[in-house]
This record gives C-alpha cells, sequence and structure tokens, in this order.
C-alpha cells in the first residue's frame, strides 16, 4: 500500500518561499509533501494559500499521519498572514494567526500565533533567500502548547535549480526536536510544477521526503 501512496502523493500539488512573503492579490499557492520515515511511518501535509488582498493572506494546512494506507492522526490550521511593516525593502516581517485542531484518536483545538522575517541574498552572484519562522500551537483545553521556529536558507543555482537547507526546532513539554532537512528543487520550466526530494533526520529517525507545488 505504501508504494501507491506515495506516487500519489509526488503528483499532487511544500512552500520554498512563505512565512513573510504573502501571496499576491488573486493569486493560489498549493502544495503537498509526503516523508517516508526509515521506522516506516509515513506522514503528508497538504498546505495552500490564497491572496485575498495586497496585504492578506489566507491559507490552510493539514499533516496526517498515513502510515497504515488510511488517514490518521494529524492536525489542521487555517491562518491568516498579514506584513509587518514596509513591503518594498529587502527584509521582511509579517505576522500570522490561525485556528486548528487535532485530529484521529484525540481532538485538541488550538490557537497558532506566529512571526515570520525574510530576506532575499546575493550569495557568488546567485539569489538567495533566508527565512526564520517562530510559531506557538496554544491548546485551547488541557493539552500541551507546542513552539517552533524553523530556519530555511536557499540558493537558486539556475532558473531551474534550487538547493535548501531547512532547521526545524519543536518543543512541546518537556521535548524538544531538532530536524536538519538539506532538499533540491527542481522545475522543468516555467509552466510545471517544482519537485523537491530531500532527507530529514534528527536523532532519532531518518527521512526521505518529497514534495510538488503549483502557483495560478
Amino acid at each position: 500500500m505504501r508504494l501507491p501512496l506515495l506516487l500519489m502523493l509526488m503528483i499532487l500539488p511544500v512552500p520554498v518561499l512563505a512565512g513573510a512573503w504573502l501571496q499576491e492579490e488573486g493569486r493560489v499557492f498549493l502544495s503537498y509533501g509526503a516523508t517516508y520515515q526509515d521506522d516506516g511511518r509515513l506522514d503528508g501535509s497538504l498546505y495552500g494559500e490564497y491572496g485575498l488582498r495586497p496585504k492578506l493572506t489566507l491559507g490552510a494546512k493539514v499533516d496526517i499521519d498515513m502510515t497504515d494506507g488510511r488517514s490518521g492522526d494529524g492536525t489542521v490550521v487555517i491562518f491568516a498572514r498579514r506584513p509587518v511593516g514596509r513591503t518594498d525593502r529587502p527584509s521582511r516581517f509579517a505576522f500570522e494567526i490561525g485556528i486548528g485542531s487535532t485530529f484521529g484518536d484525540v481532538s485538541d483545538p488550538l490557537v497558532r500565533t506566529g512571526l515570520s522575517f525574510g530576506r532575499g541574498l546575493t550569495v557568488r552572484d546567485k539569489n538567495g533567500w533566508l527565512a526564520i519562522d517562530a510559531a506557538v500551537d496554544w491548546a485551547v483545553d488541557d493539552g500541551t502548547d507546542t513552539y517552533k521556529l524553523d530556519s530555511t536558507f536557499g540558493v537558486s543555482l539556475t532558473d531551474r535549480m534550487k538547493v535548501m537547507m531547512q532547521v526545524f526546532i519543536s518543543n512541546a513539554g518537556s521535548s524538544t526536536t531538532t530536524t536538519l532537512a538539506p532538499s533540491v528543487i527542481w522545475q522543468p520550466d516555467a509552466k510545471t510544477p517544482s519537485y523537491q526530494l530531500g532527507v530529514e533526520a534528527d536523532d532519532d529517525t531518518v527521512a526521505v521526503k518529497f514534495g510538488i507545488w503549483r502557483s495560478f
């Protein structure tokens, strides 16, 4: 069952630029990612954004455990993002607020707050970017608050090829996890989706990561 699931996930439309960068008005961004761990766990992530106004982006994200070939435990969040300060500078800031819930065996509502920083860079005559996204999932009931800090550094090697290094730090209660995630992004041409292939590694697991995303 897992191979057909992986193939299905790969043909669906993981954002490179999100966070501090808002969608243009009327533009849509869709992405899907699949992560297969060395212990046999398969996770899927569906993400979408819509530029409702020049300074307002709406979005949603669903993370789900698909290990057994069916929908398992997961989290769904819908959110709104607005810029902080001017948007015509190299450095950009944005804040985000959302509501959501875990689902599956346990259903706990949550409120998400976030602050993002992003900056375009030039690295050896190549275009690049740096993004730092901090967020907290506040448990509404008796659950545990989760604190997240995600960092991304990427470089466009060519018009069609990018490389990216990400670091994800997550803390829930007394548990803190740090994940390293290098990847390569390839876009065959300007009208086709972008494809991502990478790995994720923390203290306990190593995973292969696939992703496809599209804007229109």
